[in-house]
């Protein structure tokens, strides 16, 4: 492996969705960026990893309807920068609990929403069990995640470190000296994305949760198409097409075990995931109902799912995405990209 540069403009820590962003925000701007990672780019512990995600607009919270709008044409950038898709247009049903403060966010952002009486839904979507009226999105989109995380690293790659564990971050006002098993590094500013490590790395009030993926398949090749859904409860259940995996992907959020990243078996827990399948033959009963992959990943919450996006003296932080970061990814960078270069 080539040595560590002992000195850099901006270290990043963590080679995840929030670090890689950040380090091409940076590398945008023509500064001098370390990127530090770890283990490998979408590895299996990290947040980011996984066949894809959902874009979408609808929040109850008109900031993050905002942010998801001024989202997409960085999306689009990146996309236009990488010559290739990564969202792929997709409609969306929203159900459950809450519609009402969600349509009104969204108007109240400009976000384009359509309530859909619950027999309209079901006639459009018949392979999907819809429990009530809802919210079509029209707006939303599958995220090629994977895509998206080597798009990124494209543009850093020449500056990235994998294998590299930081221990130690030391701020003493006019430097920050990153301590790691490979020799330490001196730098202007850090740009902190550690994930699920973030409460042992930041000490942060932040915690990690073991979450539990199926991906389903039609019994019949010819169904029409899913739309991506979340039906909001307790916990919120979502779906959403996968054609990587040439599945839907089916899961529930927030539903898993608190875990210590470093000291977890990431191997499916047979309790959790008969919750997911019993999830998958209630709203989705004309897809096969043994699942034909299932995964687990790890969230980095915090309590009330807002992130954690600060600079202290010159330790910036990205943290606490809370399993609805993704969506965020390139503006989220620029946010941190932001601070970071804000004495």
């Amino acid at each position: 492996m080539p040595q560590i540069p002992r000195r850099a403009e901006f270290v990043v820590i963590g080679a995840g969705l929030l670090g890689l962003s950040a380090a091409r925000a940076l590398r945008r701007r023509a500064h001098d960026v370390l990127v530090l990672e770890r283990e490998t780019v979408g590895h299996a512990r990290g947040g980011s990893k996984g066949a894809s995600r959902i874009f979408r607009l609808g929040y109850a919270d008109p900031r993050y309807v905002r942010m998801a709008m001024d989202a997409r044409p960085l999306w689009e950038e990146l996309e236009a920068e990488a010559a290739c898709r990564l969202l792929q247009p997709t409609g969306q049903l929203t159900f459950g609990r809450g519609l009402s403060a969600l349509q009104r966010a969204m108007k109240d952002a400009g976000a384009p929403v359509r309530a859909m009486p619950a027999a309209e839904a079901r006639e459009m979507f018949p392979d999907l069990a819809v429990t009530g009226d809802a919210l079509f999105e029209p707006e939303s989109a599958v995220i090629d995640a994977p895509a998206t995380l080597a798009a990124l690293r494209r543009t850093v790659d020449d500056f990235l470190h994998e294998h590299t564990t930081v221990t130690r971050i030391a701020d003493d006002g006019r430097h920050v000296r990153v301590s790691t098993e490979a020799g330490d590094v001196e730098a202007g500013v850090a740009v902190v994305c550690p994930g699920p490590w973030s409460a042992d790395l930041l000490s942060l009030d932040t915690f990690a949760t073991l979450e539990h993926v199926a991906y389903f398949r039609h019994r019949e090749p010819a169904r029409p198409a899913l739309p991506i859904f979340i039906e909001f409860g307790e916990p919120a259940v979502y779906g959403l097409p996968t054609p990587a995996m040439g599945a839907f992907k089916l899961a529930r959020h927030h539903a898993g075990p608190v875990v210590d990243p470093d000291d977890t078996t990431l191997e499916p827990d047979a309790r959790h995931l008969e919750e997911v399948v019993r999830a998958a033959r209630r709203l989705l009963p004309t897809l096969e109902h043994s699942p034909v992959h299932v995964e687990t990943c790890l969230y980095d919450n915090t309590a009330n799912e807002e992130f954690v996006l600060e600079r202290h003296g010159r330790v910036v932080v990205g943290a606490g995405t809370s399993g609805h970061g993704f969506k965020f990814g390139p503006l989220l960078g620029e946010r941190l990209a932001d601070l970071a270069t804000t004495a």
